[in-house]
Parts: C-alpha cells; sequence; structure tokens
C-alpha cells in the first residue's frame, strides 16, 4: 500500500446527518472531511457505495458493481434547475426509515428527471463507458420487469448494444431516470472526493467478493457464474461456521465458475476493479480468502452443510496485476487464515487486517500477541462495521478478555485513563501502518450505534448521527493519539 504511517475512521455517507432521512454527498460530508484533516486523520473508510436491495437494504448486497446508491445524492445540488417542488420530510434523524426514505428520494428524482435532455453531451460522455449502458440497462429492464432477470423473455437475457438502443427509447422514463440519477450520483461522489484530495484525505472503498444473483453483473456475464440452463443456482455463497456464528453463514449470492473466468483472463474482474479504483484511492476486497478456497452451500440448505471449494489463486492475481495497480487493494482476510493468502499478500505488498476485538483473547489458552507485536504492512482496527461498537464489546466480554485487555493496556506508552480511548489507543501504538476506528467508537457508543449483526436481517446498517457538533467532543483525544504515533505525516 502506498500510503505512509497513518490513520483512518470508517463512517459511511449514510450515517451522515442532513436533510432527508439519510446521509448523503452534500455540505454535511464535506464537513466530516474538515474534521479528518483538524485531527490529522487522513483516511476516510466508506462501505459500498452500490445500490441496494430493498430487503436488507445492505451495501454488501447489490444489483450492480458498478454503479451508485441514488438515495447518496444530495437533493439541494443538483445539477440541473426543476421546479419541482420537495415535500417536507419529517424523517427519524437518528436512524434510516428505509423503505420511505428511498420511497420519498426516488419520486423526488424520478420527477425531475423527467425534464433532461439525454441528447446533453455530458450524458451521452457519460454512457460512451460500455459498463454503464450495461448496467443501466439493466436497471431499467429489471424495474419494468418486476421480476429476476432469468425469467424475462430471451431477447432480453443477456446485454447487446441493440437492446441498449431499444430500451432507451422504448422505456424512456424509466432510462431517463436511471441515467439522470447515475450521473447525478457520479457527479456529486467525484466533487467529494476532490474535495477531500485538496485537503490531504484519501478515500478507502470496498467491494464485496460476490455479487447479487438478480444483479447486472450476472445477467451480462452470466456464463461467468455457476448456473444451470436456466439461469437458476444450484450453489450459493456464504461462510463455514466459526467461533463468531456456530451455523455459519448462508449470503445466498452466486458463486463464480473460476475456469471460464480463467479462459477470459479475468476480463470481468479487471473492468469491476478498474471501474472501482475510478472512484476511491484505495480500494478493500471484501472476503478475499474467496479468490484461495470458498465455501459453497447447496441452495436452500443450511451453511453446515456447505464444502470448501479451491479458488483461482495465482492465476487471478498474475493476470489482474498486469493491469491493476495492486498498492491500491486492501484485503479482508479475516477467519479462515491461509499459507496461500499470505504468499500473495507478500508477493504484492497488500496489507492485510488485524481487529483488536478478534485478537482479545476469550480463554486462557491462545497463541494471541500483544497488537505491538503485530506487523507493519497490515490495517489495524479496532472493529468494522460487522463488530460491536467498543462500548458494547466490554459489556458482552468474559472475565478472561477484560483480563487480557488490562494486560494489553498496561503497556500502553499514552493512557487515556478510558477503557474506550484505551483500547483505540492499542491499535494506534501498533507497528500497522494504517490504524482505524469507527465513528460510533469516538463517540463512545453502545450497542444501539451497531451498524451491522451478521446472520440477522433487520435493523442493521440504519444508525445516523445526529449532528455534525457531535464529532467535536473526540477532536482532542483523536488529535493527540495521531500526533503521539507520528500517524499525521
Amino acid at each position: 500500500m502506498d500510503i505512509k504511517k497513518s490513520s483512518g475512521l470508517i463512517f459511511h455517507p449514510t450515517s451522515l446527518p442532513g436533510k432527508h432521512g439519510i446521509g448523503n454527498f452534500g455540505e454535511n460530508a464535506k464537513t466530516f472531511v474538515d474534521y479528518l484533516v483538524e485531527t490529522n486523520t487522513k483516511i476516510w473508510q466508506v462501505l459500498p457505495l452500490g445500490p441496494t436491495d430493498e430487503l436488507e437494504y445492505s451495501p454488501y448486497s447489490s444489483p450492480s458493481s458498478v454503479l451508485g446508491n441514488i438515495n447518496l445524492i444530495d437533493l439541494d445540488n443538483l445539477h440541473i434547475q426543476s421546479e419541482f417542488t420537495l415535500e417536507e420530510d419529517k424523517f427519524p434523524s437518528d436512524f434510516i426509515d428505509f423503505k420511505n426514505v428511498y420511497k420519498y428520494k426516488s419520486n423526488a428524482l424520478y420527477n425531475i428527471s423527467n425534464s433532461i435532455d439525454v441528447n446533453e453531451n455530458y450524458y451521452q460522455q457519460f454512457l460512451n463507458n460500455k459498463l454503464i449502458r450495461e448496467h443501466i440497462t439493466f436497471l431499467t429492464l429489471n424495474k419494468i420487469n418486476q421480476n429476476p432477470w432469468f425469467s424475462w423473455n430471451e431477447t432480453e437475457k443477456s446485454y447487446s448494444e441493440h437492446l441498449f438502443e431499444y430500451v432507451s427509447n422504448k422505456y424512456e422514463k424509466e432510462f431517463k431516470y436511471n441515467l439522470f440519477t447515475q450521473y447525478e450520483f457520479t457527479r456529486q461522489w467525484d466533487e467529494l472526493k476532490q474535495y477531500a484530495n485538496k485537503s490531504g484525505i484519501k478515500m478507502l472503498g470496498d467491494i464485496p467478493i460476490y455479487v447479487n444473483h438478480n444483479s447486472a453483473d450476472v445477467w451480462s456475464n452470466n456464463n461467468l457464474f455457476e448456473l444451470d440452463n436456466t439461469g437458476n443456482m444450484s450453489y450459493v455463497s456464504g461462510a463455514v461456521p466459526d467461533e463468531f456464528t456456530a451455523d455459519g453463514q448462508v449470503w445466498n449470492t452466486t458463486l463464480y465458475d473460476w475456469d471460464i473466468n480463467r479462459e477470459e483472463n479475468y476480463e470481468y474482474w479487471i473492468n469491476k476493479l478498474k471501474s472501482n479504483l475510478d472512484k476511491v484511492d484505495y480500494l478493500r476486497i471484501d472476503h478475499f480468502v474467496g479468490f484461495f478456497q470458498y465455501w459453497a452451500i447447496p441452495i436452500k440448505e443450511s451453511a453446515l452443510n456447505g464444502s470448501w471449494r479451491k479458488g483461482p489463486w495465482k492465476t487471478f492475481f498474475e493476470e489482474v496485476s498486469k493491469v491493476i495497480p495492486m498498492s491500491k487493494l486492501v484485503a479482508e482476510d479475516l477467519g479462515v487464515v491461509l499459507s496461500e493468502t499470505e504468499e500473495i499478500l507478500r508477493k504484492y505488498n497488500i496489507p492485510g487486517m488485524k481487529v483488536l476485538q478478534q485478537r482479545i483473547p476469550s480463554d486462557i489458552n491462545n497463541d494471541e500477541i500483544h497488537p505491538n507485536e503485530w506487523k507493519e504492512n497490515l490495517i489495524a482496527y479496532t472493529g468494522t462495521h460487522d463488530s460491536p461498537t467498543i462500548k458494547q464489546w466490554f459489556g458482552e466480554s468474559n472475565e478472561v478478555q477484560i483480563e487480557y485487555f488490562n494486560k494489553y493496556k498496561q503497556e500502553l506508552n499514552f493512557k487515556l485513563n478510558n477503557d474506550v480511548w484505551d483500547f483505540i489507543s492499542l491499535v494506534w501504538e501498533s507497528p500497522a501502518q494504517v490504524s482505524v476506528t469507527t465513528v460510533q467508537d469516538l463517540l463512545e457508543l453502545d450497542k444501539e450505534a451497531r451498524f451491522n449483526s451478521p446472520g440477522t436481517k433487520t435493523g442493521n446498517w440504519g444508525w445516523r448521527l445526529e449532528e455534525m457538533d457531535q464529532l467535536d467532543s473526540s477532536i482532542k483525544n483523536l488529535k493527540l493519539l495521531n500526533e503521539m504515533n507520528s500517524r499525521n505525516i
């Protein structure tokens, strides 16, 4: 990773305060950049920015790996003038009411999009990108058909330029909506990223290894996925049972046919990585171990009935590294640790991850080491979007874990005499190239602020900061930690 010793914060844009029931790329996002600058924090880590489904609203479950979540658009900063008047919204300020917020924003944007001229030069330039054309075509047909792509008529089951032309004319209003909103998402995100970069802040993005079955990715590249001749799945992705999830996890996303991907020189993956790296400075790949081995679960069965399969390993990275700057990648290598994974990380100088919450032993028989002995080529976290908040962790930990924490913090060079902040300090004092925590933990929030509980389908992803000035209480400590640990370079 080509970045100097530094620190970062996980804060998904949906969690920003502001109008219209959900965070956006507007002024509060720039205010957060200013906060990072003031505290000498160099990295803003976001979760995947793609569209979400309207069942679980997870950023890790998307109908497109290329397009954006239009609900992040700031309605007060559109590039066109409109006579459309927004209705007053009365959404909660501390949590996202996804169903009603999505309906409200889509209605507003749909009405505004009716007036656009698709022949404007900036729209046509946007559509010069073949991936954009493919994925907008899919979103349009998906809305028109109201059912998964594998049940569509034969002329619509695969992408062609002819189909794009047909859809853009036949379903003009829906096409305009998707074109306008995706263009606006891209414009506003680019504006925010430029503001951050000019301020010395880097954006760390995130991409899931798997994609939805009903997605533009699978629809336009169905030969690259493990499907039967009707387009249906026989096996799905998931996670092996472990100490955190005794029954494992069923993700229900589509498995790759790695043999076919190899024959096509991993072109799909190269294009997807390039597209995502165009949006961010660095890119974290979720479930990195899936390139080496993956857990395949028979459809509609428990994760307990899954089995291991081999991933593409060396051939994937050999091809991808010819085009993709590997110094821009971060590997989520948590869980199963393989020697093959470590070999690839060393060869391409890709940093892996360690999460302190997962590295504090829960029993006396362990082989864990103190964070001050972690390696340098690493991003060290207090917790992730899937973790309890630090305060929640303390409330739920057993005596052994608390004992180890107290033992670990005795070796701190700089104590803040506050358990949550001393927990953060342990990560900041580690040799890791980058240290990261969450905004929720800076504010010492409890379980009400947990972002996601893996294995649960409701109540996730919705936490929001109510006011930007809530961050003021953390400025002194965060700035001090960065200075004391030379993470302000």
